[in-house]
């Protein structure tokens, strides 16, 4: 017997929920990530653009980053990245940066920079609809 389930909701499509209490240390279940890019935190841009022009042009550029990324995918791996939700939509993100901001969890061990502005971000299949708020959803 399983110990999750992978359910629709309402609100955010599909989401992983337990099926009974799983006690501290049990595995869940392991997944390798579908992808797992890395990002700079900070970016020198020009300083004639706003912090909002800045940040428009760093995610307009990170998504041709990623469009490079998720051809390389399976198709599979492609179809299970582009099916977890997007909460993104209106706020200038492209499709792709838009799955990651919304699905994404920091994998900082994966950082070797040693300054901090090298950030590592793993999106996974099962993984990212863990429900990852502060909040419960149903």
């Amino acid at each position: 017997m399983g110990l999750y389930k992978v359910r629709t909701t309402e609100k955010i499509g599909q989401g992983v929920f337990a099926k009974r209490i799983i006690k501290r240390g049990d595995i869940i279940f392991s997944e390798r990530p579908l992808l797992s890019p890395n990002w700079l935190a900070k970016a020198d841009i020009n300083k004639t653009y706003t912090l909002e022009q800045s940040r428009q042009i760093m995610m307009f550029e990170y998504e041709k980053v990623l469009e490079v990324a998720v051809k390389r995918m399976s198709e599979e791996d492609k179809a299970l990245y582009m099916a977890l939700y997007n909460s993104h939509k209106t706020d200038g993100t492209g499709p792709l940066m838009g799955v990651m901001r919304t699905n994404g969890f920091g994998a900082s061990e994966l950082s070797d920079d040693g300054d901090g502005l090298l950030h590592y971000s793993a999106i996974c299949n099962l993984g990212s609809r863990l429900n990852h708020r502060y909040s419960p959803f149903y």
